[in-house]
């Protein structure tokens, strides 16, 4: 008969030896869901569809698994700009998650299914599953607050491309208390949406408020992610336009040399808004009599923008060429430049807006 002592050695001897090829059985099983995990992480988006993909086939996974794997099987395909397949896999999940009957699925598959009706400008369409979205959430004990922000966002998105701009404006805003809320007031997803909603309010020309907005996400950028991080730098350039619209010129000068001098230091920098300070800086360098650093930055301007044919970016380095060359008494060349901006500006083809006979009576639940 075995003593207890024997049994007991035997055990360990035996857990010892089995550890380590359960570990080994149960990484094979999951590698693909792990690899694909790895690979969303670090953003190698092709790998990242490949494993995904093999997982997806290799077995049935409780519902939050499958969910969770097309969902990351959408971002990768979106990624790459697989448009038609994204929206394939997300309408997988929506159907997932309707099947499941649970409110926080069906919400998650509706907002990745927003992202896509965003990117394909079905803005009617996004609309109604922000209003989906909205519905779930105030279902909901606890209501996810950052998808509800994430959602404001989306919404102000689906206005103002439907010309509802003052809609547009209230629902950026809401946006952003609800980032503060639900992140705090120094997150770098509260300085994201005061970014946007920065932008907004230069775009219809509330200067105040746009500088009021960008100054603090620009603080928030600043500490969180770096003087010369890119969003950083994008607050920067918002900021600086705003001075010059509303007619702080010193002050936009001072701004839009920043951005310069950040945009030197930066590695994989947007040479596109690079380009676009480079005029901005132009114009009014010009104005004040410094025409050959207008020049420099002019040249330097035009020549990346030139690759964006029918974009107003290079028809105002155009322009602002043409005056320049005016300026300098030099009508031939000043009409050459502005030939150049009429045959660009020939090539912009803009899209209709889809619009909305009326948001608040289409997306009630907003309003």
């Amino acid at each position: 008969m075995i003593s207890v002592t024997r049994i007991f050695r035997l055990g360990i001897r035996f857990a010892a030896w089995v550890t380590p090829h359960v570990k080994e059985w149960h990484r094979q099983r999951h590698l693909n869901r792990v690899e694909g995990a790895r690979h969303l992480a670090t953003r190698n988006w092709a790998e990242a569809e490949n494993h995904l993909t093999l997982a997806l086939a290799e077995r049935r996974h409780p519902s939050k698994v499958r969910l969770d794997l097309l969902l990351g099987l959408m971002e990768a395909q979106r990624k790459q700009g697989k448009t038609a397949e994204a929206e394939q896999t997300t309408q997988a999940a929506v159907a997932l998650a309707t099947s499941s009957k649970d409110k926080v699925f069906q919400s998650r598959a509706l907002d990745a299914l927003a992202e896509i009706q965003l990117d394909q400008k079905k803005y009617n369409e996004a609309g109604h599953t922000l209003e989906q979205i909205e519905t779930l959430e105030k279902s909901l004990s606890k209501p996810d607050h950052k998808r509800l922000a994430s959602s404001a966002r989306k919404l102000g998105m689906v206005l103002r491309h439907s010309g509802r701009n003052e809609e547009a404006m209230k629902a950026f805003e809401r946006a952003a208390h609800l980032s503060e809320k639900t992140y705090g007031p120094d997150h770098v997803e509260t300085a994201n949406a005061l970014t946007e909603l920065g932008a907004r309010h230069r775009e219809a020309g509330n200067h105040a408020d746009a500088q009021k907005a960008l100054r603090r996400s620009l603080d928030i950028h600043r500490k969180a992610s770096g003087i010369d991080s890119h969003a950083a730098t994008e607050d920067l350039f918002h900021l600086a336009a705003s001075l010059e619209e509303s007619g702080d010129i010193e002050g936009a000068t001072a701004e839009y040399e920043r951005v310069l001098a950040v945009k030197e230091r930066q590695i994989g920098g947007d040479l596109v808004q690079t380009a676009e300070t480079q005029a901005h800086l132009a114009a009014i360098y010009m104005r004040s009599g410094r025409t050959s650093a207008a020049r420099e930055l002019l040249t330097h301007s035009i020549g990346v923008l030139d690759r964006k044919k029918g974009d107003e970016r290079l028809e105002f380095a155009l322009e602002t060429m043409a005056a320049l060359e005016d300026l300098l008494n030099r009508p031939e060349q000043a009409q050459r430049w502005r030939e150049k901006a009429v045959q660009s500006a020939a090539l912009r083809t803009v899209p209709a807006p889809e619009v909305a006979a009326d948001p608040a009576k289409q997306f009630p639940k907003y309003y």
